[in-house]
């Protein structure tokens, strides 16, 4: 009996040996590589990179979103395609997506940009390829704009395209030009002055054909310039500028790639920038000046802007123009007014610096809104005194 307890508790002892054994060296699956992924680098922050971590690249000529990297071009730049993409953690699938190129092979694209790896990356991590040729950028997920290059096909108000040279005039040339993270071509305006907008009605009833652009520039490729970015208020709202000029979009461009508003409503009046733009001009002030005296207490005399010893002349201002009065009349404060009365009741005030001095500088900006008549006055006399005319 003492024999057959030994030999059961022995078979249990090497069976729970056996039962452990067999958990311990179960093999583990190791996690696959996701096909897309994100690395840091130290220079260019987040870059995107396939599964070995070398690192993928946009091309320029690419702005209509089709590979133009192609024969002999592909032996230094590798087309990258994945069927089944998987990404890592910051990637959205939805920006992804497969061409067929022309010379029928496929390409994952992203945001539209077609990916490329670079024969001289020989070890991951390393980004030997950004900025070659002035054409090849890192490739980012956080770009706020990129850098195109492509013929500019202009499309005037008739309708009718013409191919446009980078002095837009008619002819056949690579341009480079600023696009959006997505391709839409960026465009400034030629009556726009350096940090305003002249086109943008004030309730953004013309923005639908000039969409104002404005983004968080952050992130742009190494050849540009971040200094030459700037943002501004129109109307309460941002708009970004390059250089000076304010960019804006084209409504009339349907597709990626688009750059008919070069030719919009002829050429050269809606161009597109790069790094050749000369900055953006300053805004000329076009300062209109008077001199202002009196005679004893029945008239204010002006010298200035057409005018010699002019007795209580009527004037007439532009609405958005500067007018300095230099005024030199003791005794005889001059007030611009909205009633034509004496007293210093009824003192037009809006836009207007020293209002109501006897001697020194009245400085009026004629404000938008300006009502179209205003009228100066003597503090004390009422023959002292004329009317503003004002208008557009």
């Amino acid at each position: 009996m003492k024999k057959i307890f030994l030999f059961l508790l022995l078979t249990f002892l090497i069976s729970a040996c056996s039962s452990d054994d067999s958990t311990d060296f179960i093999p583990e699956t190791p996690e696959a590589e996701n096909l897309v992924k994100l690395r840091t680098d130290a220079t260019f922050g987040s870059v995107l990179t396939d599964s070995e971590g070398f690192t993928l690249y946009f091309f320029a000529p690419d702005s209509k979103g089709d590979a133009n990297c192609l024969g002999n071009c592909s032996n230094a730049w590798p087309t990258f395609f994945e069927a089944s993409l998987t990404i890592d953690d910051g990637l959205d699938l939805n920006d992804f997506a497969t061409i067929t190129r022309s010379d029928g092979a496929q390409q994952t694209t992203y945001k539209g940009w077609p990916l490329y790896r670079f024969s001289n990356d020989a070890q991951a991590s390393q980004v030997n390829g950004d900025g070659s040729g002035g054409v090849w950028f890192v490739a980012k997920p956080d770009y706020s704009l990129m850098l195109v290059r492509a013929q500019l096909i202009g499309r005037n108000v008739d309708g009718v395209e013409t191919n446009l040279n980078s002095a837009f005039e008619s002819g056949d040339e690579d341009t480079f030009y600023l696009v959006d993270d997505r391709g839409n071509t960026l465009y400034s305006f030629i009556n726009d002055t350096s940090g305003k907008n002249n086109f943008t009605a004030d309730d953004f009833s013309n923005n639908s054909v000039w969409p104002i652009f404005n983004v968080d520039v952050q992130n742009i490729p190494s050849t540009l310039n971040m200094a030459d970015f700037e943002s501004i208020d129109v109307f309460g709202r941002a708009q970004i500028t390059y250089k000076g000029w304010p960019l804006y979009t084209f409504g009339q461009d349907e597709d990626r790639g688009d750059n008919f508003g070069v030719g919009f409503p002829q050429a050269g009046v809606w161009p597109t920038v790069n790094n050749d733009t000369d900055p953006a001009p300053e805004e000329e002030t076009n300062v209109k000046e008077f001199n202002v005296t009196n005679q004893g207490a029945s008239a204010y005399i002006f010298n200035g802007e057409g005018l010699e010893n002019a007795s209580n002349p009527d004037i007439t201002l532009k609405r958005g123009e500067t007018y300095e009065f230099n005024i030199e009349s003791p005794g005889h404060p001059f007030i611009i007014k909205s009633v034509q009365s004496t007293g210093t009741d009824n003192g037009f005030n809006t836009g207007v610096t020293n209002n109501g001095v006897a001697s020194g500088k009245v400085i009026f900006v004629v404000p938008s809104d300006a009502p179209d008549t205003l009228f100066y006055n003597c503090e004390f006399h009422g023959s002292m005194t004329g009317t503003f005319n004002i208008v557009d």
